[in-house]
């Protein structure tokens, strides 16, 4: 991949560093830089996501590539944004489940590590990213976004941590696995004003169709009624549990989560 080689497009470089949270060493970072960067001198809000494998490359990922870096430059060539910083963060494969998951699943099992993967998040990533990158490091201009598993992490670090948090894309969550625990941390959550969150569902999310759209919708009600959140609830007719329908509602999402953060 080289994203420089194209006009008017962003950079992505990629860096190693070790998880201690979950002693995990030498995992690999990606770091998309919008178009100017290295030119504007300006600052940029920063966007945190997860299977970093699956965002930027069609080489790296496992099940296909959202095109994120694609996708914004595109917007920024449309004058649809300014842009922002992405930081990527690959999955630990086989441990993926665990990295991603705050709770224990319903039927006990798990390792549940994804409390120590948010607190490396806000104790260890992000204070490098900060001062690594030109960003605009304020929780109004500091957001978080994944998919699935992904999806269920970016809102428990956006409820756990709304300090360092002001926006969060959850997409097709799986709040099946510990709906109550999700409950739970909304209902028990002190929050600042701001928080804004989307989330989306689609309506074919595979064999457990019924409990992803039916968690999302309760879980959307519940938020929707939290002080200090601001919700947008999408509901994908037809839409699939795959990178493909993800990066379709990702531009807009992004626009929404970060219309007024630019500065």
């Amino acid at each position: 991949m080289n994203p420089a080689s194209i006009k008017n497009s962003g950079k992505v470089v990629t860096f190693n560093m070790d998880i201690p949270q979950l002693r995990a060493p030498g995992r690999r970072f990606w770091v998309y830089l919008p178009p100017g960067y290295e030119t504007s001198g300006l600052r940029y809000p920063v966007l945190y996501m997860h299977d970093g494998q699956n965002l930027f490359d069609p080489e790296t990922s496992f099940c296909g590539d959202w095109g994120v870096g694609k996708i914004l430059d595109g917007l920024c060539r449309r004058k649809k944004t300014r842009g922002a910083i992405v930081v990527g963060i690959d999955n630990g494969g086989e441990k993926r489940w665990d990295e991603y998951s705050p709770w224990t699943r319903a039927d006990g099992t798990g390792r549940c590590k994804g409390a120590g993967y948010a607190r490396f998040l806000v104790e260890d990533l992000k204070p490098l990213i900060d001062k690594r990158y030109r960003t605009l490091p304020g929780r109004e201009t500091t957001g978080i976004a994944g998919s699935s598993l992904g999806g269920i992490i970016s809102f428990y670090a956006a409820f756990k941590h709304p300090e360092v948090f002001s926006r969060a894309g959850v997409f097709s969550p799986s709040f099946w696995f510990a709906r109550g625990a999700a409950e739970r941390l909304v209902k028990n959550a002190r929050l600042p004003d701001g928080l804004r969150v989307y989330m989306d569902v689609g309506t074919e999310e595979g064999d457990m169709k019924e409990a992803y759209l039916e968690d999302a919708r309760a879980m959307a009600e519940l938020m929707a009624a939290k002080k200090g959140v601001t919700l947008k609830f999408v509901v994908d007719e037809g839409g699939l549990h795959n990178e493909k329908d993800w990066a379709r509602r990702f531009p807009a999402a992004f626009l929404w989560l970060f219309k007024d953060a630019e500065k």
